[in-house]
């Protein structure tokens, strides 16, 4: 079972999935979510509940869902219980959690046969650690305009299958998810549709398990890594590296910091989540390859302007 592949999955679809299985006074079928979400005679056409099926196969596969015995649907064994249904962030942070499970996934550049190369988030993880190598003050990433030139490219080869993103109807399919665990906004740029890798709401989430204190700033950034492996300093990105025989992004080139968490953290820094000091005798980093100064300690901050 694969997260990208059905490719109509929606992921913004599966916090209303799994607050209503929360609320539900008994444990429901497929049939009877699809009964519950696309009452009958709504939209009737034959694809109409796809959307929705997609969906559900797309949250068993991450373990959000489990299927009984009984063909009914329950929420996974390590889906908190919350005192109140799922907010944005809160769900934003469940799917992180499930997304990056290094422990089901294991090394995921590592070839499996069959269904094994893609079982759980293997394929997502795949698409989701290359896509934020790439240069978050370039152009949007879409696949017409740079995604089919980038990947032969960097990946060494035509062959789709040794591709990140195999196809356009995978990249459609990642693109939603890659919004939703907070990793990427939607391009602003006029005429310019596509993702942009800046990961703000994905880093601010990392911030939230660090204490409200100063640390050394190649400390912070492995600190990130760990929590969101599909970055720089993480283990899937390490992999990638490992495949290429080098890294991508332009920062890292340069000996900066990787160019979307750089950005992110500026941004972060602009609402006063974070603070950066540049102290003697210590060992720093540029956080873009367009600063001239080297930061070399963090403060993190609760809370931040709202």
């Amino acid at each position: 079972m694969a997260v990208l592949n059905p490719p109509r999955t929606l992921p913004g679809l599966g916090r209303a999935i799994v607050n209503y299985l929360l609320d539900a006074r008994r444990s429901p079928t497929e049939d009877d979510l699809v009964a519950a979400f696309k009452p009958e005679g709504l939209n009737p056409g034959a694809e109409a509940a796809g959307g929705l099926k997609n969906t559900i196969s797309s949250l068993r596969a991450i373990n959000v869902l489990e299927t009984n015995a009984d063909a009914t649907l329950q929420l996974g064994p390590q889906v908190p219980t919350p005192k109140s249904p799922f907010d944005a962030p809160k769900f934003r942070r469940l799917l992180q959690s499930r997304v990056f499970d290094l422990g089901r996934d294991g090394d995921i550049w590592a070839t499996q046969l069959g269904d094994g190369h893609t079982s759980g988030a293997r394929d997502l993880n795949r698409a989701l650690t290359w896509v934020m190598a790439q240069d978050a003050l370039g152009q949007p990433l879409s696949w017409t305009e740079n995604l089919q030139t980038l990947q032969p490219e960097q990946f060494g080869t035509t062959d789709r299958e040794s591709w990140a993103i195999v196809n356009d109807t995978r990249w459609v399919a990642a693109s939603r998810w890659i919004v939703a665990l907070g990793l990427a906004t939607p391009s602003v740029m006029k005429d310019r549709t596509g993702v942009v890798p800046l990961p703000v709401a994905a880093v601010e989430d990392a911030l939230r398990t660090m204490p409200a204190d100063r640390l050394p700033i190649h400390d912070l950034l492995a600190r990130i890594g760990q929590a969101l492996p599909v970055l720089h300093g993480g283990s899937m990105r390490s992999g990638l590296v490992s495949l290429l025989g080098t890294d991508p992004d332009p920062g890292i080139i340069a000996d900066c910091a990787d160019s979307s968490v750089g950005q992110a953290l500026r941004t972060l820094e602009e609402r006063g989540r974070i603070r950066f000091e540049t102290l003697p005798d210590a060992q720093g980093i540029r956080l873009s390859r367009f600063d001239a100064a080297r930061q070399t300690h963090a403060i993190v901050k609760s809370g931040g302007k709202k």
